[in-house]
């Protein structure tokens, strides 16, 4: 391509050299012409080569103006304007087109050579109907006239389809393989810059795995447990300080040596039978002076990248002093238990809370099972805390305290509370309570029998005050009656006189037989008839029950044998029985009503192991609810309104016949009977 250009231009300078010199000829004198005579001759030769040029060739002047073109010119256009005489414009005979090449957005070479004065190319495309295109290069040069203006350009014209095409083609195969070699370099430089990463990336590794090693090999070292290695054989590998310290070998002793040599127990990490890893296992070991060690052990395999075992690696600490203290504490702990159990007292232990933390055994027969229960609702059955608490009122003052007395399912018990501050830093309260239901019961007994004692003395004092008047009345009445006449109608009158003294006598007498409990003293217990201590007991009421309406109903058979019991304290019993009926009968039963009966059965019973002797009072008067059933034999618990009762009288009266070797039992329907059920031993000789 570049030869190629160079011919033209060569061409072109030459042409543009022969064109001066023809119109300098032209211009010449005829003198100056002769000097000149083979001109013509040049000049055709010169055409004739000019027209025979394969690539067109044309002069323009500065108008646009085709001056002279050669045939191969006239042949681009496709039209005929050889024969033209006039001056055509050159985008006329060139393009065949009205309009300058500027105006239709070419570029002009004339306009370029004007304006730059010298030698300049360009590119002409034309488009082709079947959509394709020819591209021309057009070359011009500058023609000057004498006085070295310019006044045209000769301009040679190349068809450079194909060149261009083939041009363009090693352009995008140039920028093709350009790309490729950037694409390739770019490459070659993310593939630079990844290995550069990486390797700095497995430098900084091996510097963090060199590092971690190290602390490793430190926390390994100075780590408080004792920590070991042994590879499949059970050769120790590794051996930490603290392995030294406890087991007393070094790690030069005991390195490469097999692990038995302080460990006499069978190897359990490396056996099949025991599951992998082995967590905190109690056993021991021989230190090198001798001495056994307690420890806990824990173990795992030690395995390959492959995950193939090559060893093992153990862990323990020293439990000794632990496993000692643990043993003192439980002895303590045993002498503690057995000193509580030895009071026979229940112990709760309370945080803050009101939470119970411990329960010592005889609580936890008596409550059940309450660790984590609250207090209040154990104690006092509250769905929220007393209003004046014990308990924190003893951890507010630090001092110990007694509340008051609990009941819980009929038995009684004292409390006691003291402050103590527990292993946690929190001040708790310990809890005490003892039963006291026999400790009361004996109380009562104590005031029963001293009230006993003042209402026996009243009584014979009151009895010996009555009995003189009495017998003055029926003695004075006989001595009347003795002195009138049998048919005298007063002698009724005297009769009846005489038979009620008996009877009030006959009451005073039993009312001093009642008063003289203490006199039978020495043999309290001996045999007596059921039926008379009966019998006199319900004489007591039988005038009350007479002016009450009370129908009674007694039941004794024949045969019930005598009882070895104190008779004037199983009459209290009888008397205690009758009055609760007469009660309960006029509670139910303000006058007279067929329905106020009480009903008084006497039985023999046989049992396995011995005859009883069996007494049931069933009154069908206003009964006990099922709620306080259970409390009726509870000291000062009374069914009766305040000022009618003490609530002694089946206290009593229960450990009365319990001390006869019997028993006593109550049932009852509210609204419909009361039944209580007396049973006696018979005692044989």
């Amino acid at each position: 391509m570049p030869d190629t250009h160079r011919t033209q231009k060569e061409l072109l300078n030459e042409i543009t050299r022969l064109k001066s010199r023809i119109e300098q000829l032209e211009q010449d004198t005829p003198a100056d012409r002769d000097d000149h005579a083979d001109w013509p001759r040049k000049y055709r030769f010169f055409e004739s080569f000019i027209n025979e040029l394969i690539e067109p060739l044309i002069v323009i002047d500065t108008n646009y103006k085709v001056k002279y073109a050669n045939k191969a010119a006239y042949q681009i256009s496709g039209e005929s304007f050889f024969d033209k005489e006039e001056d055509i414009p050159c985008h006329k005979l060139l393009f065949n087109s009205d309009t300058r090449c500027d105006e239709r957005g070419q570029s002009c070479l004339l306009q370029k050579v004007m304006q730059d004065g010298r030698h300049a190319t360009i590119d002409y495309t034309i488009p082709l109907a079947n959509g394709e295109e020819i591209v021309y290069e057009i070359l011009g040069s500058p023609i000057c006239g004498p006085d070295g203006n310019l006044v045209g350009i000769v301009s040679t014209i190349r068809d450079v389809t194909q060149q261009r095409y083939e041009q363009k083609m090693l352009e995008n195969d140039h920028d093709f393989l350009e790309m490729r070699v950037q694409e390739k370099m770019g490459e070659l430089i993310d593939l630079n810059l990844a290995l550069r990463q990486e390797i700095k990336q497995r430098q900084e590794t091996e510097q963090k795995l060199r590092w971690a090693k190290e602390q490793a090999e430190l926390l390994y070292q100075l780590s408080p447990c004792a920590i070991f290695t042994v590879d499949s054989d059970r050769y120790v590998t590794s051996w930490n300080k603290k392995t030294e310290e406890i087991t007393g070998y070094s790690h030069d002793e005991i390195k490469g040596r097999k692990c038995f040599i302080f460990c006499s127990q069978p190897c359990m990490l490396l056996s099949d039978e025991i599951e992998k890893p082995i967590i905190r296992h109690e056993c021991t070991l021989r230190t090198k002076d001798g001495r056994k060690l307690y420890i806990l052990k824990s173990s795992d395999f030690l395995r390959d990248p492959n995950g193939k075992v090559i060893g093992g690696i153990e862990s323990f600490e020293d439990i000794t002093q632990l496993k000692q203290m643990d043993m003192m504490l439980r002895t303590e702990r045993d002498k503690i238990q057995g000193m509580i159990a030895a009071t026979k007292q229940g112990l709760h232990i309370l945080n803050s809370n009101y939470e119970i933390e411990f329960q010592n055994d005889v609580l936890k027969n008596i409550f059940g099972d309450q660790i984590g229960a609250k207090c209040y609702k154990v104690y006092k059955q509250r769905d929220e805390p007393c209003p004046n608490c014990r308990m924190h009122n003893v951890i507010k003052n630090n001092q110990i305290e007694h509340a008051d007395d609990i009941i819980f399912k009929g038995r009684h018990y004292s409390q006691s509370y003291a402050p103590f501050k527990d292993t946690d830093g929190q001040t708790k309260c310990l809890v005490l309570l003892r039963d006291i239901t026999v400790e009361k019961a004996n109380r009562v007994k104590t005031m029963r029998t001293a009230q006993l004692a003042s209402i026996g003395e009243l009584a014979a004092g009151v009895a010996h005050e009555i009995n003189n008047p009495i017998n003055g009345i029926i003695n004075y009445a006989q001595l009347i009656m003795d002195d009138t006449e049998p048919n005298d109608p007063r002698n009724v009158l005297l009769a009846r006189l005489i038979s009620e003294g008996e009877r009030v006598a006959d009451i005073v007498s039993k009312l001093l037989a009642f008063a003289r409990q203490s006199e039978d003293a020495k043999d309290p217990f001996g045999k007596i008839d059921i039926k008379s201590v009966l019998e006199d007991s319900f004489s007591l009421f039988e005038h009350q029950f007479l002016k009450d309406g009370i129908i009674a109903h007694i039941y004794f058979p024949e045969g019930i044998p005598p009882l070895r019991v104190h008779p004037h304290q199983l009459q209290q019993v009888f008397v205690n029985l009758l009055s609760n009926a007469r009660h309960a009968l006029n509670d139910r039963y303000k006058g007279s009503d067929p329905n106020k009966i009480l009903e008084i059965k006497t039985s023999l019973v046989q049992t396995e192991k011995a005859s009883q002797v069996k007494i049931i009072f069933t009154d069908h008067g206003t009964g006990i609810d099922k709620e306080i059933i259970n409390m009726v034999f509870n000291p000062f618990f009374s069914t009766k309104k305040p000022g009618e009762g003490t609530g002694l009288g089946l206290s009593i009266s229960q450990g009365i016949i319990q001390s006869f070797q019997g028993q006593m039992s109550l049932e009852s329907e509210a609204g419909e009977y009361t039944r209580v059920t007396i049973e006696l031993p018979v005692q044989m000789e």
